[in-house]
């Protein structure tokens, strides 16, 4: 038996969510001009800018595992979904922006946390209508 395509609604947060994952690698082949690669010249302690890109994604975790699954209204979720999307992607302004080109290792971390805060928001959460039917109908919005 097929499966019945998915709800338009849902085909919005996906193409939302694969946009911004792809945004990420573009921004660093072209803006980083590649993959970073290479060892960091200072071999000093751990970067403040790598603690506050941890404290971003823990925020963006926070948001996927904790506030999405207990949201029941679509117009919501698609909030906190670009909001947690938007401190993944953060991330990866910090690397290609505020960390030295002599840091390549401190660039490539920061690059990664980037690519894993955004994938973990892939919508595996947007059900179809007939399995979560409050969350798609009798919104007024778009969404």
């Amino acid at each position: 038996m097929a499966h019945p395509p998915p709800h338009p609604r849902a085909l919005v947060l996906w193409v939302i969510w694969f946009a911004m994952l792809c945004s990420v690698f573009l921004y660093q082949l072209i803006l980083g001009k590649g993959v970073p690669h290479g060892s960091n010249l200072q071999s000093s302690s751990t970067p403040p800018i790598v603690w506050v890109a941890i404290a971003q994604v823990a925020a963006a975790s926070f948001i996927r595992w904790l506030l999405i699954p207990r949201t029941k209204e679509v117009p919501k979720m698609v909030v906190l979904m670009i909001i947690g999307l938007a401190l993944g992607e953060g991330v990866e302004f910090y690397g290609l922006f505020l960390v030295p080109h002599d840091q390549p290792e401190t660039k490539l971390l920061l690059w990664i946390l980037s690519i894993l805060g955004i994938a973990q928001f892939a919508p595996v959460y947007a059900k179809r209508p007939t399995e979560h039917h409050d969350a798609f109908h009798g919104s007024s919005g778009p969404f």
